[in-house]
């Protein structure tokens, strides 16, 4: 029998989150180490939930999860602070960003540069309301390899 892979301490951030059942969610998170990957968070949605208060979107995070199938179990999750929730446009410039992510990363795929990069326009966007998704561009470059060029029309 194989032993179930788990992953401890690991930083990532809550790129979505979908209701699976009365009391689970499930959640797709950016990690540093391991990319886009998919949990489900057992009993979030319960008042007396550790997970309710954290698992947020836009918020820095060190998870602990386990398994070997596509859709993993969260163990642990904890805030790990720097600065707070977006607000107004900046808001909805890091849904913005999420659904980027989300739309072009595959599942499993490291990419720890543009973790960084996220992180700081999170840490941006927290500091600075009024910035709009436009400049966000110049601030995380190395996104802009994944965007396909606007121009061409087939």
């Amino acid at each position: 029998m194989v032993a179930a892979h788990r992953v401890s301490h690991e930083p990532a951030y809550v790129l979505h989150r979908y209701d699976w059942s009365e009391s689970s969610l499930i959640l797709e998170v950016f990690t540093r180490h391991h990319g886009r990957i998919a949990l489900v968070a057992k009993g979030a949605k319960r008042p007396s939930s550790n997970f309710r208060p954290v698992l947020l979107p836009l918020q820095p995070l060190e998870i602990n999860y386990g398994g070997d199938a596509e859709i993993r179990t969260l163990k642990g999750a904890e805030w790990m602070g720097g600065h707070v929730m977006p607000t107004g446009d900046a808001l909805l410039s890091g849904y913005y960003l999420n659904e980027l992510l989300l739309r072009l990363l595959a599942r499993d795929d490291a990419h720890e540069a543009l973790f960084d990069a996220y992180g700081g326009v999170v840490q941006v966007l927290a500091g600075h309301p009024l910035i709009t998704f436009l400049p966000l561009y110049f601030l995380c470059p190395s996104v802009l390899y994944f965007i396909p060029p606007f121009n061409s029309c087939s």
